[in-house]
């Protein structure tokens, strides 16, 4: 799988990446994250939210099995500390930061609660795990589109109100605090949303097939505007060293 974010990383990064950005604001905002702050970002992809960490002065590290979006990642963020590897075995030792952040990643590690320990471990004592994932299947309109262009699945619970709560206690983390967040999407015609969809999301779908599907979604200019929302939770760390510790690389 992080072979195919490989190859499609640049696409990725020029359709999607923006679209996460005010759940990305309002994540550090909640995580009062400023000047010294020591953030990691799980799944940190083509770098955008270790950027923004980086222009309010935080000290950024990064993680991604993909090499295709760490190299995006890099140009933005020359100064990171960006490594690929996986998400369930950082190789960071214990209580190495103030905020760990992860958005619409844990979902991608063999167990999300895992991986939720395993970020609760690299964080201080009293520090702070931020998880951010799409919000309420009902609250994604681009997912009536995704939806009609492959086969149907059953839809995560992630973005109901209450479950990454659940998880962070599972990890033993405390959650102080949680919001939904608006997140629009727009292309600004047919052939840029088919290059959003074909070419930076991997799917499947002639131009014709992505025209019907997103037809509801459709402005008198021809452009396309899809309303989202993202969910995340803030949720406080307690440091408890064991055998899964790691030491740094």
């Amino acid at each position: 799988m992080s072979d195919d974010w490989s190859a499609r990383a640049e696409a990725w990064a020029t359709h999607w990446a923006r679209l996460a950005a005010p759940a990305r604001a309002a994540l550090l905002d909640a995580a009062g994250v400023g000047p010294a702050t020591r953030l990691l970002d799980i799944g940190c992809g083509s770098g955008e939210l270790c950027a923004a960490a980086a222009e309010r002065g935080a000290v950024v590290a990064g993680i991604d099995a993909a090499e295709g979006m760490l190299a995006i990642a890099r140009r933005r963020v020359p100064d990171g500390d960006l490594r690929v590897g996986a998400i369930e075995t950082l190789p960071w030792a214990d209580a190495t930061f103030d905020v760990v952040t992860a958005i619409n990643a844990l979902q991608f590690a063999d167990d999300f609660v895992d991986a939720l320990r395993e970020a609760a471990r690299v964080v201080r004592p009293d520090g702070l795990v931020a998880v951010c994932n799409w919000g309420r299947r009902a609250d994604r309109e681009l997912f009536e589109v995704f939806d009609r262009l492959a086969e149907p699945c059953t839809p995560s619970t992630l973005g109901e109100p209450g479950v990454l709560e659940e998880r962070a206690r599972a990890a033993g983390l405390e959650p102080v605090a949680a919001a939904d967040v608006d997140t629009p999407w727009e292309a600004r015609d047919l052939p840029t949303l088919v290059a959003a969809i074909v070419d930076g999301s991997g799917f499947t779908g002639t131009p014709d097939a992505i025209e019907r599907a997103a037809a509801p979604f459709r402005r008198p200019d021809g452009s396309y505007r899809f309303q989202n929302r993202f969910r995340y939770v803030i949720a406080r760390g307690v440091h408890v060293a064991g055998s899964t510790a790691h030491n740094p690389a």
